[in-house]
């Protein structure tokens, strides 16, 4: 049995955690609903597509951003996860100068392209970008 010090204790370390990531159930939960949307992707791909629409949706209404790396691989149009070989079809084009990736959903028809020229750095992977790191355990 814990003595009642103990317990006080636990519920200060238990309410500093929860206010050291706010929204982190929200983030849990779009994490497992995404997950969910992958496992989906190539048995089911409307199971798919609700799943990402749900992500989208509780991200919006907590007001909370999605990595931008996770945002690309849900189509924007329809939500569902842009599986290369299930749910995509991926071309990489090259003309002179101009060079981008094409990414054409399979289940609703729309198609994105992402650039990527030689000398472009994302602003994300620049070091001066990140504020803080948080770690949960």
């Amino acid at each position: 049995m814990e003595s009642k010090a103990e317990q006080k204790q636990s519920k200060i370390d238990k309410k500093k955690q929860s206010k050291f990531c706010a929204g982190r159930e929200t983030f849990e939960r779009m994490n497992y609903l995404y997950q969910a949307a992958m496992l989906m992707s190539d048995k089911n791909p409307h199971l798919s597509a609700y799943y990402g629409k749900l992500t989208k949706s509780i991200g919006k209404k907590a007001v909370l951003r999605m990595e931008p790396a996770i945002k690309r691989t849900l189509c924007v149009r329809c939500s569902v996860l842009l599986n290369p070989g299930y749910t995509a079809d991926v071309t990489e084009y090259a003309r002179k100068k101009l060079r981008y990736l094409q990414v054409d959903c399979q289940h609703c028809g729309y198609s994105r392209r992402f650039y990527n020229q030689k000398n472009h750095d994302l602003w994300l992977e620049n070091p001066e970008s990140v504020v803080e790191t948080m770690r949960f355990e």
